[in-house]
């Protein structure tokens, strides 16, 4: 009884200290943007809207199985795209809006103070990461993805699929 007793009692303090509140999360996150430097990063064009033009399965990182695209614009029956904006301060947004002109309608009432994740470059490569939510623990934590910069399009690496953003402003 006193084991089982101790080994709830552990797993009680296990949970309870995984748990974080969104407030740490994005106090270690901005953390990182100083430690790691908010330096520009050459091909990226801050504070501009970007919307994922497709996301595609690949072999590898950074190798996209073409044509072979999971999502490309348009495809949501909902009509939403996918929208990411990068600021010059490191903090970056991701959202979904019905068109361009509601994105910026959106980005004009969203408080500055939350974010969706962090850009920063540690060791020659590009991170961005996000916040995410644990459904079962109720806590938050972080996601690491891999990125690389194109000719102005912002290629997100995650787990065998790449999305691809471009500049909203490129889209007719």
């Amino acid at each position: 009884m006193i084991k089982f007793l101790n080994i709830i009692g552990c797993v009680f303090c296990f949970s309870f200290l995984s748990c974080q509140s969104v407030q740490n999360i994005e106090n270690k996150l901005l953390k990182k943007v100083t430690k790691f430097g908010n330096h520009p990063i050459e091909g990226t064009v801050y504070n501009k809207l970007y919307v994922m033009e497709g996301t595609y399965i690949t072999h590898r990182d950074f190798e996209p199985i073409f044509p072979k695209l999971e999502i490309h614009r348009g495809s949501d029956p909902k009509k939403y795209e996918d929208y990411l904006i990068l600021y010059d301060n490191g903090k970056v947004d991701e959202f979904y809006a019905e068109n361009i002109h509601s994105a910026y309608q959106l980005l004009d009432r969203s408080s500055s103070s939350s974010f969706y994740g962090v850009i920063y470059k540690k060791d020659q490569k590009i991170i961005i990461e996000t916040i995410v939510a644990f459904k079962m623990g109720g806590g938050y934590g972080t996601n690491k993805k891999s990125v690389k910069i194109i000719s102005k399009k912002i290629y997100i690496q995650d787990v065998g699929k790449c999305s691809v953003y471009v500049l909203a402003e490129n889209i007719h």
